[in-house]
């Protein structure tokens, strides 16, 4: 399994707009093949600032085919125009998840 995390910035005006944006944006994602989870958090303390997790099934699902697809454009129109910069993800393989 592939955790995919990346640190949103999002515009300080936006948030809310954001987060409604969200809901609609775990829809598309959803049905990606390898598409396993998501979860957005909200930092404590710091306005705008998000942690978005994703997991795939496979490396190729979360790194490749869900960024060369349509889905990921509808993804993107919808999120995108909240962001303060582009976000980088980080991909890491899962070891370890407790409990099942």
């Amino acid at each position: 399994m592939l955790i995919e995390h990346a640190l949103l910035s999002v515009k300080p005006d936006r948030q809310q707009d954001f987060e409604k944006a969200f809901t609609e944006a775990q829809q598309v994602i959803a049905k990606a093949p390898g598409f396993q989870f998501v979860d957005l958090l909200r930092e404590t303390g710091e306005k705008g600032t998000y942690l978005l997790i994703v997991a795939w099934a496979t490396d190729r699902a979360g790194a490749d085919d869900f960024r060369a697809s349509d889905l990921y454009q509808q993804w993107n129109d919808l999120l995108g125009p909240h962001f303060a910069e582009t976000p980088e993800s980080a991909y890491f393989n899962l070891l370890s998840h407790y409990p099942n």
